[in-house]
């Protein structure tokens, strides 16, 4: 595997559950434990698991919107585990986030330029007619035509998949290096899915950005991924290339998974 751009080495995270009731003490809720990955430039990583598996708390943890309980992250082999002040805001340039909802992390009070244009803002990128230019850019890539006509609409006035589109468009307008896409199509319906699916890869083969596909499909996993990690009650139970973990998985976990989706239980 080439030199990983991103990595986790025994990346640990727990929570304090608080004291109820029922529950008497507080209690310490693993979310994840001791977890390690490698996630090569330019790959389409698959992190695929149940509902809490960890695999949200993963991603969440590479964006830094959390902290790790333990363990070390590097970013092209730099430790960004305890990032903090111009060098987080340096390190949010390289890495961003598509999230589930498209609806919910949308401001529905912001306009779709307003809505993309938003990082660039923050990182003082170009002035008006600048950022008008890489907004219009960054809608054509994903497909939103003419972009103009999006500029002033608004979220409530698009489509789930047009929505997806924007925050797709809003993840990638900064150039980032890396990108998580946590569940991105799992509100969208399976011709939409198919089309963002196609999004992420052109965006992959043109811009050479990185992304972490986490998902609770192994067939959408193995429709778009290079290499799949499958993740189990916080724990990573085995990685490999998306063809040797669907054609040979080693653990019960995957074989589970697989049997439980009709295509893969007949092959």
């Amino acid at each position: 595997m080439a030199d990983p751009i991103i990595k986790l080495e025994d990346v640990t995270k727990t929570y304090r559950s608080k004291k109820t009731l029922l529950k008497g003490a507080d209690q310490t809720v693993v979310a994840l434990n001791k977890v390690s990955l490698e996630i090569a430039r330019g790959d389409i990583f698959g992190l695929v698991g149940q509902s809490g598996s960890g695999k949200t708390t993963t991603g969440r943890l590479i964006v830094k919107l959390e902290p790790p309980t333990a363990g070390r992250l590097t970013l092209d082999g730099k430790d960004i585990t305890g990032l903090r002040g111009k060098r987080l805001a340096e390190y949010r340039r390289k890495v961003q986030m598509i999230f589930q909802d498209p609806y919910q992390s949308l401001n529905p009070y912001f306009s779709i330029f307003d809505t993309v244009a938003e990082p660039l803002t923050i990182h003082a990128e170009g002035n008006r007619a600048e950022q008008e230019e890489t907004v219009f850019k960054a809608l054509q890539s994903v497909g939103l035509s003419p972009p103009e006509d999006f500029f002033y609409r608004y979220p409530h006035e698009l489509s789930g998949g047009q929505r997806q589109r924007v925050a797709i468009a809003r993840a990638v307008v900064l150039k980032p290096e890396f990108v998580v896409a946590d569940e991105p199509t799992s509100m969208l319906d399976a011709s939409i899915s198919i089309q963002i699916f196609s999004i992420l890869q052109n965006l992959q083969s043109k811009m050479g950005v990185t992304f972490l596909f986490i998902t609770h499909s192994l067939a959408a996993a193995w429709y778009l991924c290079n290499r799949i990690a499958v993740i189990y009650k916080g724990e990573i139970v085995e990685t490999g290339s998306a063809e040797d973990v669907i054609k040979h998985p080693r653990h019960e976990y995957t074989r589970a998974l697989i049997k439980a989706h009709p295509k893969f239980g007949k092959t």
